[in-house]
């Protein structure tokens, strides 16, 4: 018993470190295979380099040949509106005023959006194939124990049976061991059984007997399905799919904090439009309070209706501004999803923040170099290209023929008594066999085989095509996004202008009104109408110009999410922890701070 003792300890001793080196094998082959995905995509990226370079080199000087008229006012740097403090203030009388900033409320969105938790889930559940990929190289232990009973007629050949014509058996079987696949594609199995038998036939003599036996077997695939890089690339393509995954909630996350931003400066626009209209109310009835004091002395009636229709035409415009404002707040409360905010249904929203006025400048080249280098949808075509191609590398082993090198050795002992430690003792004073042999198998005509590795090229065809589509999609957003910043900027420059204009033509016209209704009332008659046209041209120069700096200040927020940095912008990055439940869970948070609070379970 010792020597069988001492024997097993050698056994595994031999079979722990080879198990383990294979573990050992099946990480380094990763790590090197992971470099190579990481160097396709860069030499990919390289490789489209040079040509984006050069459509944005001709873009850039495209842009310089088209003339731009240079408004002559521009706004300046310290500019104030007279909206800008009655619009951060209270506007109804019974609301609840909460002030937010927008960095605020992209904090709110950042742990309690359920958008960002939705997206947020997506690479995390294609990381889950990355285990499942490797489950396919697991150890199984496995025990069978069978128990048998044989009752059938006795053939001539056997020597005879005692005292019966039917030979009967009563066969025990207990079989246990090691299962794994090695990196190699190899199918490996240790097993030690058990077999206890006792029957009639009298050519076993003694009777019942028990055999003990101990197999190595091993399944190598020395062309089909052989290999380490076939047997890794199911773990590479799930690798591939979760930086997919992983930039689709970049691209996904940037969209939903542009929804954001755009939400935050309609409330501001709507804000600051209602107290434009309200100030405009209040002068148009201050007007008409003036008409119908002198109805009975200089006025002229149909002067008076006219202001009158004014009046209630600017006074549903105020009804009309102020759903807008509700809108806007409603759309904030709904892309955060903060508690703070959906607990009361009498928020007011006041945002403390004022648009820039003052100018960006960009670079048409280094935008379109920037989009190249960060956009998610420009990563997702590079990884979704090297899928493909391990796809194809994997149709192509398919298409070789099955040969498989099939080696097994074994000790076996037997105990003519029936007891199966001293079988199992004796296995191991035995000499080993062993078994070398090959198995060929190929289908003639192959067309399964043949036919996936037509697709994977077709795939692979088509990827190419989509990631040239992709960076022209890119590359034309990029120029819509900077074209429409700086547009937007010299609109705003044109529309401060025009705010200028209308403010000193309606002072004009206020003057020579007040001169002529108390003198001479035919000498106001024309007047009236002038006045309130003017009074309506600056309503409208304010609102154009508030419309156009919210508008400016989306344009550069969307400008960076147009080249792929707008996490960056926000100097926002992804990290990982656990809920409340133990699953991971991705957040976006500030850079150099720590992840927040476990979110609300929903």
């Amino acid at each position: 018993m010792r020597t069988n003792c001492s024997m097993l300890t050698k056994a595994t001793q031999v079979l722990l470190p080879l198990l383990a080196a294979m573990s050992l094998l099946l990480a380094s082959c990763e790590t090197s295979f992971d470099k190579e995905d990481r160097e396709f995509c860069q030499t990919m990226r390289a490789s489209l380099a040079g040509d984006l370079q050069k459509q944005a080199e001709m873009l850039s000087a495209a842009e310089k040949q088209v003339p731009s008229a240079e408004p002559v006012t521009k706004v300046p740097s310290g500019f104030v509106p007279w909206w800008k403090s009655k619009a951060g203030d209270k506007l109804f009388a019974d609301s609840e005023p909460a002030k937010h900033s927008l960095d605020d409320l992209l904090g709110r969105a950042l742990i309690n959006s359920a958008q960002i938790k939705v997206f947020s889930d997506i690479p995390l559940i294609r990381q889950t194939g990355i285990q499942e990929a490797r489950g396919e190289f697991d150890t199984h232990a496995f025990v069978e124990s069978t128990y048998g009973y044989t009752n059938e007629p006795a053939g001539y050949l056997l020597l005879g049976t005692t005292g019966s014509r039917r030979y009967k058996s009563w066969e025990t079987t207990l079989e246990g061991g090691l299962r794994k696949k090695l990196v190699t594609g190899a199918d490996v199995q240790v097993s030690q059984q058990f077999v206890r038998i006792n029957d009639n036939a009298l050519a076993r003599v003694p009777d019942p007997q028990a055999y003990a036996r101990l197999a190595l077997n091993i399944n190598q695939p020395l062309l089909k399905g052989g290999g380490i890089k076939y047997n890794r690339s199911f773990i590479r393509i799930a690798k591939v799919d979760s930086e997919v995954a992983r930039n689709e909630f970049v691209r996904q996350a940037e969209a939903h904090l542009l929804e954001i931003v755009r939400a935050y400066w309609n409330l501001y626009m709507a804000r600051a439009v209602y107290v434009q209209k309200t100030r405009l109310v209040a002068a148009t009835a201050e007007l008409t309070g003036k008409l119908e004091k002198r109805k009975d002395i200089d006025a002229i009636q149909s002067e008076l209706e006219r202001a009158r229709s004014a009046l209630a035409k600017r006074k549903a415009d105020v009804v009309r501004v102020e759903m807008a404002i509700k809108n806007a707040e409603d759309r904030i409360k709904a892309l955060t999803n903060d508690p703070e905010l959906l607990k009361s249904t009498k928020a007011e929203l006041l945002p403390t923040d004022d648009p820039s006025v003052a100018e960006m400048r960009v670079e048409m080249k280094d935008c379109a170099t920037t989009a190249l280098e960060n956009r998610p949808e420009i990563a997702q075509a590079f990884f979704q290209i090297k899928s493909a191609a391990i796809r194809k590398e994997m149709a192509e082993n398919e298409l070789l023929p099955q040969l498989d090198l099939i080696l097994e050795t074994s000790i076996s002992g037997v105990d003519r008594a029936g007891a199966l430690t001293a079988a199992w003792d004796e296995e191991w004073e035995a000499h080993p066999g062993f078994l070398v042999g090959l198995r060929f198998d190929f289908p003639i005509e192959n067309n399964a085989a043949k036919a996936r590795l037509l697709r994977r090229r077709l795939e692979q065809r088509q990827l190419l095509n989509q990631l040239r589509t992709t960076v022209d999609t890119v590359l034309l957003e990029v120029k819509i996004s900077a074209r429409e910043l700086q547009t937007g900027y010299r609109e705003m420059q044109s529309r401060y202008g025009s705010l200028l204009a209308a403010q000193k033509d309606l002072e004009v016209l206020e003057k020579r009104w007040e001169s002529h209704a108390g003198a001479e009332a035919k000498g106001a008659i024309g007047y009236l109408q002038l006045l309130i046209d003017a009074q309506d041209r600056l309503a409208q120069a304010e609102e154009d110009f508030t419309r156009s700096a919210a508008a400016y200040n989306v344009a550069m927020v969307n400008l960076q999410r147009a080249q792929g940095t707008l996490l960056k912008y926000d100097d926002l990055t992804i990290a990982e922890k656990e809920d409340q439940d133990g699953l991971p869970v991705l957040q976006l948070q500030k850079s150099g701070q720590t992840p927040s609070a476990t979110p609300v379970k929903q």
